[in-house]
């Protein structure tokens, strides 16, 4: 019994051509046992190309049940076979009168195979048996081109957000190819391909004169610099490859963090006063950070203003500095307040919330003092002139 070699991907390169081989001088494409036993399949003539694969689904009936043991004979050399059903590797199947079973063949042609090669499928169970005749033509390579084209090739953003690009695989040949896909970006990158739908399938197989859609996604580093960066896109099936070159801009990230000298995050105030707090504006990011407007809020009557307003840029890595000047309000009384200081540029927005602890003035200190001082100098005066009395 000819030996079953297992395969790699199925119909990796494919070439389906069934109206150029006969079944043969009028031979049957299965014969029947008594027991009713018969292989057929809707193609038992096609053309192929050395070194690639085909595929033929098999159905086995029979009008009895019955265990089938299947076989594959006049196998030539270089060349190799397997049949899968139910998503696993087999060698027989079961029939029941009304229940066939369906098998596929894969055929692995080989490389230097030239002229035609008929191969016989062979169902046994006990004395009956049935055989099916399969004719394969070896034809040179056919004609025809691949072509990977993308709906847009270069895209623009941040290092801080995911590229995606929608590419569409054109298969301009007679035949159906199964193409593997590989994707490459700088180092660092992470690149993914896939066909649109589906993740984690690394090839796609697209019918002759078809289309198949793949869809790639980028994310680089966090920290990568402003400037344009390339991908790079591959399919290959066999001898048919095609390629896409890709690229991003990257316009860097923009990242600002707002923060004070000593990172604290209170102060105090008089009623009234202006006290002044100093704040520090972070560029985290890779691009420069540009017209950084600072403004603050607090509770009513209080005004808040910086020195200054704006800042007009600020680049990757470096920090710039700029004062509050809080001033509560007038007839606000001894406690504890919140206020809110803010720094926005284009997208990015940082804030801060400050507590300001507003004390009594020093000068209503003294006219407490000097109200208490003369409160009693006048007892004072009144005792010592009225208390002989």
């Amino acid at each position: 019994m000819p030996r079953l070699f297992a395969l790699g991907p199925i119909g990796a390169r494919i070439a389906l051509v069934t109206t150029l081989v006969a079944v043969g001088m009028g031979a049957p494409a299965s014969t029947a046992a008594q027991g009713g036993l018969t292989i057929t399949t809707p193609f038992p003539a096609l053309s192929v190309q050395p070194g690639s694969s085909v595929s033929f689904d098999l159905t086995i009936s029979a009008s009895q049940a019955m265990r089938v043991a299947l076989s594959v004979e006049g196998l030539p050399d270089g060349w190799s076979t397997s049949m899968t059903g139910g998503g696993n590797e087999i060698q027989a199947v079961y029939v029941a009168p009304g229940s066939p079973a369906t098998v596929t063949l894969a055929v692995d042609v080989a490389e230097g195979a030239t002229g035609s090669t008929r191969l016989t499928v062979v169902g046994r169970s006990g004395n009956e048996s049935a055989r099916l005749n399969l004719d394969l033509a070896v034809a040179e390579a056919a004609g025809g081109t691949v072509t990977l084209d993308s709906d847009y090739p270069s895209l623009r953003g941040t290092s801080d957000q995911e590229f995606q690009y929608n590419l569409t695989l054109s298969n301009d040949t007679p035949q159906q190819l199964t193409f593997s896909l590989a994707a490459q970006g700088p180092q660092g990158w992470n690149v993914a391909i896939q066909p649109s739908g589906e993740t984690r399938a690394a090839s796609i197989t697209v019918d002759a004169h078809g289309n198949g859609r793949l869809q790639v996604t980028t994310t680089p580093p966090t920290d990568t610099a402003a400037g344009m960066y390339p991908i790079t896109v591959d399919v290959n099936a066999g001898d048919f490859n095609a390629t896409a070159d890709l690229s991003v801009e990257v316009t860097g990230s923009l990242k600002m963090r707002l923060t004070t000298p000593d990172e604290r995050l209170n102060t105090t105030a008089n009623a009234g006063a202006v006290r002044d707090f100093q704040v520090i504006v972070a560029n985290d990011g890779t691009s420069p950070l540009t017209n950084v407007q600072l403004s603050g809020t607090g509770p009513t009557e209080w005004d808040i203003t910086f020195e200054p307003a704006t800042i007009e840029t600020i680049a990757p890595g470096e920090t710039a500095t700029a004062v509050a000047h809080i001033t509560p309000s007038g007839n606000a009384i001894a406690g504890d307040y919140a206020i809110s200081l803010s720094a926005s540029s284009e997208s990015t927005t940082q804030s801060l919330d400050i507590r300001v602890t507003v004390e009594t003035a020093p000068i209503w200190g003294i006219v407490g003092l000097l109200l208490i001082a003369a409160a009693v100098g006048g007892m004072v005066w009144v005792f010592r002139r009225y208390g002989r009395r």
